[in-house]
């Protein structure tokens, strides 16, 4: 019966990959104008880099913000590597299952797509780990 603790992990798992989806949706429009927009666009040009940069920093946001409001709202559920990979699934399932990136770094413009979804499939333990380092330092002072 402890394992039904851990099934609001995986609906706010699933709550997050929508909200990714939904977030890249709207992000798509701008992004796409910004891409179209310049003049001197190639397969390895600086904006690539900009959007490389725009994805991570969404889904870090977003992943952190997620997570938070998990612990703070769920207080009184496990707090615990495992309740961190259970939100993370939903989204690692999507990023590198269904969306299957092409693990092709030979230009900006593959590499976009490869590092966000790479991003966003580790996002939450990433964030988890890095709240995890920063309770134990403040537990060592």
């Amino acid at each position: 019966m402890k394992l039904v603790r851990y099934l609001p992990a995986l609906a706010i798992g699933f709550l997050l990959a929508q909200m990714i989806l939904t977030l890249f949706g709207l992000a798509s429009s701008y992004i796409l104008g910004y891409l179209s927009a310049a003049a001197d666009l190639n397969e390895n040009g600086i904006q690539y880099l900009w959007l490389i940069l725009h994805d991570v920093s969404l889904v870090f946001i977003l992943s952190a913000s997620v997570y938070l409001g998990y612990r703070k709202f769920f207080s009184q559920l496990p707090d615990d590597l495992f309740s961190s990979i259970l939100i993370q699934l939903p989204i690692a399932y999507l990023c590198l299952y269904l969306l299957r990136p092409a693990y092709d770094l030979s230009s900006l413009a593959t590499s976009a797509s490869t590092i966000s979804s790479l991003t966003a499939s580790i996002s939450v333990l990433l964030i988890y780990y890095i709240c995890k380092g920063h309770r134990t330092s403040f537990q060592s002072n």
